[in-house]
């Protein structure tokens, strides 16, 4: 199932937090080049990300031909230029509703995404000037955020296709996360849903069975390929199975010991141009 040394790379799975990223949320020059040298050998480039559509940062891939884009956590496939769906997968509104039920009482700084938005419960965004996240993302998530008045009611009418939920939890002073063990352990008893650390130590959850890998395997698919010519880099606990699934997985030198362990190689760390290391030293071996 890994890497024949004898197959071409021929897509590319790049996550973008703490990969792409640096830690101040800014993609490298090195990075666009060796990502345009891979197009230039004839490879897709494709971001696969934890964030909405609109979250994936268009404006700093501009000079790179980008086709393809995987989405919250491999819950939406889509083609770039047009943002065409090619494949989704979404939570059941009705099952959700207990679930976001308990989690309104729990202070918790959630995020929902459907069609490619994130929308916010108004009555959580007190909640955000107390997370411990970087400046970047806190930024990131007030400038795209779209207020929801009622949450419960939104999920009631059930047309909302929810391609994922993302969990931020507030820091106490005691430097812990609050109720985010309890909130975890609730979740991974609920059937329908697949529950991950995407970073931060956020909770992520999409619907039971869809991860990275299997958007991953639509894509590839898709476009005719198999998944022994693609090559997957990350470092969160939300790409551990594109990393296994890929043919070559590789694992950011910042990653967590988790993701490491299930890594075919590990490359340098996210401030010190991993992906172009990464890029240069497995892409081009039988070119």
């Amino acid at each position: 199932m890994k890497h024949n040394r004898n197959n071409t790379i021929k897509v590319l799975a790049l996550d973008v937090d703490g990969t792409l990223f640096d830690d101040n949320g800014k993609i490298s020059q090195a990075s666009i080049d060796a990502m345009n040298q891979a197009k230039e050998a004839g490879i897709e480039v494709v971001p696969t990300s934890g964030r909405d559509y609109d979250g994936i940062p268009w404006d700093q891939l501009k000079n790179v031909d980008i086709n393809y884009v995987i989405t919250t956590n491999g819950s939406a496939v889509y083609e770039a230029k047009a943002k065409k769906c090619l494949y989704e997968e979404y939570l059941d509104s009705g099952k959700m509703i207990p679930i976001f039920e308990y989690l309104l009482k729990k202070e918790i700084y959630i995020n929902v995404f459907v069609d490619g938005v994130s929308y916010t419960p108004v009555q959580v965004y007190p909640y955000i000037d107390n997370l411990d996240l970087p400046d970047y993302v806190i930024r990131h998530m007030k400038e795209n955020r779209k207020g929801v008045n009622d949450l419960i009611e939104y999920l009631k009418n059930g047309d909302a296709k929810m391609q994922k939920a993302t969990l931020n939890f507030q820091k106490q002073e005691n430097d812990e996360l609050l109720n985010r063990e309890e909130v975890q352990e609730y979740l991974e008893k609920c059937p329908d849903i697949k529950v991950v650390n995407g970073g931060f130590n956020n909770l992520e959850f999409t619907k039971a069975g869809t991860n990275k890998a299997s958007g991953l395997k639509f894509l590839a698919e898709y476009l005719g390929m198999a998944m022994d010519e693609v090559m997957a880099v990350g470092d969160s606990e939300n790409d551990i199975e594109m990393l296994r699934e890929a043919g070559l997985g590789i694992a950011m030198g910042n990653a967590a010991d988790d993701v490491k362990s299930i890594a075919d190689e590990i490359t340098l760390d996210n401030e010190h141009e991993g992906v172009a290391a990464a890029i240069g030293k497995f892409c081009y071996c039988n070119n």
